[in-house]
């Protein structure tokens, strides 16, 4: 069983292509595999840190891995296991529809609204904001080097919004024609936002411009204070044609926006500005485990 653990988190580490509630379900459902199959606690204990440590920029997973050592520290049992996974899950899904009815609400008024990469929340609230006779247009950027925008636009097009695609550059260049910006989060920490690359200048011109910066993040998206931000290593320079042997390739996926610069986050409880977000993660507990990782 061991082995098809590592196997799950593998494909987790290795997946270019899900976003994080993706991954961190299916982070989810392989320790309840290993759960049902009676593995040991100190395997579990070794798949946690594995997850913690496979998507560093996806504060989700490492969540997940935080409540599960705190979990076998108090009931390492199948069952205690089996119900922490599944009612992780669930606090996802209330989440997430949670935060898509106050994201309707942002969205109300905008004839423009700018977003960045690809984020389901992001997309669900568009398509359900749509639905209820909000019109508007929605402006996707590219989000290279994986070009997730494009199957944002691709997939609100398709459901009648209308929609502009627009190379990454030009998000500044086209703020003053934009309402607002609406976006994910792959995590929220007390050192900033970490979204797809390409956020942080869009942050910045957004504020030149007064225009309204919102992200929606559930509260599993958020790391506890403790947790600096690790930087991620350089990409394969073959995404952004970097074959010239002369020079280096500079591919990151993920950049971390400054607090000042975000206007809101929406939670599931309540839309937080930088105090408040510093609030939610100093309630968070670190597993003494997970300590010497994150210093």
């Amino acid at each position: 069983m061991a082995e098809r653990i590592d196997a799950h988190i593998a494909e987790i580490r290795n997946d270019s292509v899900h976003g994080a509630t993706f991954l961190t379900k299916k982070a989810l459902a392989a320790i309840r595999e290993a759960a049902v199959a009676g593995s040991q606690e100190k395997t579990l204990r070794k798949a946690a840190l594995q997850i913690a440590a496979a998507r560093p920029m996806m504060a989700s997973l490492f969540n997940v891995a935080n409540g599960l050592l705190f979990q076998l520290d108090e009931d390492a049992g199948r069952d205690a296991v089996i119900a922490y996974c599944d009612a992780f899950a669930e606090s996802m899904d209330r989440a997430a529809a949670s935060v898509l009815e106050s994201g309707i609400e942002r969205i109300a008024g905008a004839r423009t609204v700018l977003t960045h990469s690809y984020s389901s929340l992001v997309c669900e609230t568009l398509l359900a904001a749509a639905g209820r006779g909000e019109r508007f247009r929605v402006v996707c950027t590219e989000s290279r080097p994986g070009n997730e925008g494009v199957a944002l636009a691709e997939r609100v097009c398709k459901a009648g919004i209308e929609t502009s695609l627009a190379i990454d550059a030009s998000a500044g260049f086209m703020m003053q024609r934009i309402d607002l910006v609406l976006l994910g989060a792959d995590g929220v920490g007390r050192f900033g936002l970490v979204h797809k690359m390409g956020t942080y200048p869009i942050a910045l011109a957004a504020r030149e411009s007064q225009v309204p910066f919102v992200s929606l993040a559930t509260s599993e998206k958020f790391w506890p204070a403790e947790v600096r931000y690790v930087s991620e290593p350089s990409k394969p320079s073959d995404e952004i044609g970097g074959k010239n042997v002369c020079f280096d390739a500079i591919n990151l996926y993920f950049d971390v926006t400054p607090l000042r610069l975000v206007d809101t986050v929406v939670t599931e409880e309540s839309a937080l500005e930088a105090g408040g977000i510093l609030d939610l993660c100093g309630s968070k507990p670190l597993h003494p485990l997970l300590k010497k990782s994150v210093g």
